[in-house]
């Protein structure tokens, strides 16, 4: 699974970290983690498909250890390099890790955050990503927390966009129990959607804290193009995102959904 993603580390930052779109779509996760991140019992955060290491640099800014990991060998170059760059090697170390093949025996600590953003795990399959909630409990700390960023089965963005180019074959490309074969940068990847009560009822290990969309009203980055000509168009839909941003009922037709769970306490626990 790792091949299809390096030939695009070099570039990531630059086609969406940076654009405009993927600035206001992550500074929406960025808000409500800060929010949790009080709530956080300890510092030890473990990411899963870091890509870039974008997320892995905010987290230690704030004052966070981080294990930042991939299944991209070359994101995680990258990774390094902003390690490096920021002088944060005593915050982020980096590790390779398959979520297909996901193994909670690898890590020697408790996390207090397991945190997973902008469709990384859509990269998986039902059965992996099912596996993997029921093993994420096992590397959490008490009322540790997993929060990740998934694209659902359906885009109202998405959609509209496919209507008007009467492409009417994709408009609803996502609705399916199959892998879609998503192209990046000229390389497909199998990506599967999850809608919002999907993740729920497998997370049976967890209690939901919340469920909100990312990109209800901002367009996805593939629309990056026409909005970098339309800047206050943007900026319009921004403010309309923030205000649309804690209505959970459109989680499940937004580019993507926040998931945010906590484990639940365990029989004969103390705490």
């Amino acid at each position: 699974m790792g091949v299809p993603f390096d030939h695009i580390a070099s570039s990531y930052d630059s086609s969406f970290t940076r654009t405009p779109i993927g600035q206001l779509q992550r500074k929406q996760v960025w808000s409500y983690l800060e929010k949790i991140m009080i709530q956080l019992k300890g510092l030890d955060i473990l990411e899963l498909n870091c890509g870039t290491g974008e997320d892995a640099v905010l987290f230690s800014e704030k004052g966070f250890n981080i294990v930042a990991t991939d299944v991209s060998e070359e994101m995680l170059k990258v990774t390094q390099e902003k390690v490096q760059q920021y002088s944060m090697q005593h915050k982020i170390s980096s590790q390779y890790l398959d979520l297909d093949s996901f193994d909670d025996s690898l890590f020697e600590k408790k996390f207090d955050l397991v945190f997973s953003n902008f469709g990384g795990l859509n990269c998986i399959n039902p059965e992996s990503l099912k596996k993997l909630l029921d093993k994420i409990p096992a590397i959490l700390a008490p009322e540790g927390r997993f929060v990740a960023v998934i694209m659902p089965k359906f885009c109202l963005w998405e959609s509209l966009y496919f209507f008007m180019k009467l492409q009417l074959k994709h408009a609803f490309r996502r609705w399916t129990k199959k892998s879609v074969d998503a192209s990046l940068q000229g390389v497909v990847v199998k990506t599967w959607y999850f809608w919002p009560s999907q993740v729920k009822a497998w997370a049976t290990k967890f209690a939901v804290v919340n469920v909100r969309p990312v990109g209800i009203a901002l367009p996805p980055s593939f629309l990056q193009k026409y909005f970098s000509r339309h800047r206050k168009s943007l900026a319009k839909l921004n403010t309309l995102e923030r205000r649309l941003s804690s209505w959970s009922s459109f989680s499940g037709m937004a580019d993507h959904y926040l998931i945010d769970l906590k484990l639940k306490p365990q029989r004969g626990s103390s705490y």
